[in-house]
């Protein structure tokens, strides 16, 4: 190998680089670079015989192999892989035609892959695929959001979902799907595996599950749709397909046995959003759409992920007959699909309608706890504030004397208030130094640690809130659709701006009035950031939106 030379900078302590050697010495140094440089190439070698279907048994061989290193990461080997070979990751409204014209692909027939109708979903099933009952039940209606995700329906009623092949412009289709939940990120991808005149990837990501990039392994490419940019950045993509290779090293053998099966069994991803806001917009509101549509009576296996928010037996007792299969990691979620010859989908929806937030609330009243039903029903709080308490991250610093100081304002206005304090556990000693502060004069209602459908029932019942931007607005101005405050870091307080994120998820609820940006005061210019702000911010604006004292009798 020839002598290692050490290059020592003039600014680098000679003490220092010999502690350096003393624990990492210059042959073992060599020893993982020769490691690495051979799981490099057992690893293509490994990566071509799976991107060819249905894939290969030298497959298995070579994945055995490659594990075989003890001592090397995978997610670090393949990183490096790909760090030596790095995937082009282009916009396909960017990309040039010289480019395309490069790797053969039609920029007409890649940008049909990203087109969400139910028209271009009957076009390419050639009419099989019948759209007047969908446009009937999800009409365009003027000021929602386009619907997105027509494929899904397509999917579940076809038991395949279809692309159009970016060569050739033919319209093909496949059952071999690949779930690769990213925890770090986190969000959820769906890998459709295609064989058109060469193997490519039609990759579903992000809260709403949209079709968001194709990816050809043979050029290593990918192409993301426009969408893309609303719900994740490039750096995402690259990681995802290092977690998909890594999914294939370790279960080499049950995804040849999956892609070698002739059908595979229809089946649904419950529970993988853990954000709450974004499970009850997306996740929900998709299983309720297939409620709505009689298509779950297609499924007959379902895929739930660790814990969800809420347990779908409970919500959705319509899919009681379906097999469902429990995981606890994003690997057993992959191998559970393969195992079992599982066809996945993950059926999200872009945005909340009346009908899912009806729904919503009967299941909240259905399932709220008889101690909780007894304090709403005997409650005679009038107005009744909801406020939102946070403390790990995004925290306004002076949550504690605020809201003392609001609550003890508004008793001046209206004798009969009352507020209900709503947090995650880490809030129950700031909520309880607020309950001992007012008890004696304020009806105060601890909300801290009761269950989410519980809380629904509350945001029902009060009159108006004061919330921190982030998933719990959800409650409040999407299910329970009342009109309030909000406050957070500068960053998300962009959401509840107009024409941001709580502008289009649905249409007929009050719009959230935020803070002005220049009374907020952040500790770091960042997201999650804590900040200051004076309790008038708050007051003044929630003053106006309450009736009128002379409204109480």
């Amino acid at each position: 190998m020839g002598d290692l030379q050490v290059k020592i900078k003039p600014d680098v302590v000679i003490s220092e680089m010999v502690e350096h050697f003393l624990i990492q010495p210059p042959k073992m140094i060599l020893e993982k670079e020769i490691i690495m440089s051979d799981f490099i190439t057992l690893f293509e070698a490994f990566k071509k015989s799976m991107d060819s279907l249905p894939g290969c048994t030298s497959s298995i061989e070579l994945s055995k192999e490659i594990l075989s290193f003890d001592s090397m990461d995978l997610q670090q080997g393949i990183s490096a892989y790909f760090e030596k070979y790095p995937i082009i990751v282009k916009d396909i409204d960017e990309i040039q035609n010289n480019e395309l014209q490069a790797f053969n692909l039609n920029r007409e027939y890649l940008s049909c892959n990203f087109i969400d109708t139910w028209t271009q979903e009957q076009a390419m099933s050639n009419g099989k695929f019948s759209i007047e009952r969908y446009q009937y039940m999800f009409p365009q209606k003027q000021g929602c959001p386009p619907l997105y995700n027509t494929f899904i329906y397509a999917a579940l009623e076809q038991e395949v979902v279809r692309a159009i092949c970016p060569n050739s412009g033919e319209a093909i289709e496949t059952s071999s799907s690949f779930p690769v939940y990213v925890q770090e990120i986190p969000s959820q991808f769906v890998f459709y595996k295609v064989h058109g005149r060469e193997e490519f990837y039609i990759v579903t990501a992000g809260y709403p599950g949209l079709k968001s990039f194709l990816y050809f392994p043979k050029h290593n490419l990918v192409i993301f749709s426009r969408l893309f940019y609303s719900i994740g950045v490039k750096e995402n993509i690259v990681s995802a397909i290092v977690h998909l290779y890594r999914k294939f090293l370790i279960f080499a053998e049950k995804t040849i046995n999956y892609l070698q099966q002739p059908k595979r069994n229809l089946t649904l991803i419950y529970g993988i959003q853990l954000n709450l806001g974004h499970y009850f917009l997306n996740e929900y509101s998709g299983f309720y759409r297939i409620i709505l549509t009689g298509l779950y009576r297609k499924v007959k296996d379902i895929v739930i992920y660790k814990k969800p928010k809420l347990p779908l037996e409970q919500i959705f007792p319509e899919f009681k007959k379906a097999v469902c299969y429990n995981c606890e990691s994003s690997d057993e979620l992959f191998e559970t699909c393969m195992t079992h010859g599982l066809f996945a989908i993950y059926p999200c929806a872009y945005f909340l309608s009346a009908e899912t937030v009806f729904h919503i609330r009967q299941i909240a009243n259905s399932y709220c706890s008889e101690s909780q039903k007894r304090l709403i029903t005997d409650c005679v709080a009038d107005p009744l504030i909801f406020i939102n308490l946070r403390k790990h991250n995004k925290a306004w610093q002076e949550q504690v004397d605020g809201t003392i100081n609001i609550a003890r304002a508004l008793k001046q206005e209206y004798p009969n208030i009352g507020i209900f304090l709503d947090g995650l556990s880490d809030c129950q000693e700031d909520a309880e130094v607020i309950y001992q502060s007012l008890r004696n004069d304020i009806s105060v209602y601890n909300g801290i640690g009761i269950s989410l459908l519980d809380t629904i029932c509350w945001a029902c019942r009060t009159d108006a809130y004061l919330c921190v931007t982030g998933s719990g607005l959800v409650l409040l101005a999407c299910i329970a659709n009342k009109p309030g405050i909000v406050h957070s870091d500068h960053v998300h307080m962009e959401q509840v701006r107009p024409g941001g994120f709580f502008s289009v998820i649905r249409n007929d609820m009050y719009p959230p009035i935020p803070v002005p940006r220049n009374e907020v005061v952040v500790v770091k210019d960042e997201m999650y950031s804590n900040y200051s702000m004076d309790w008038h911010s708050l007051y003044n604006r929630l003053i106006k939106i309450i009736y009128p004292p002379s409204c109480i009798e």
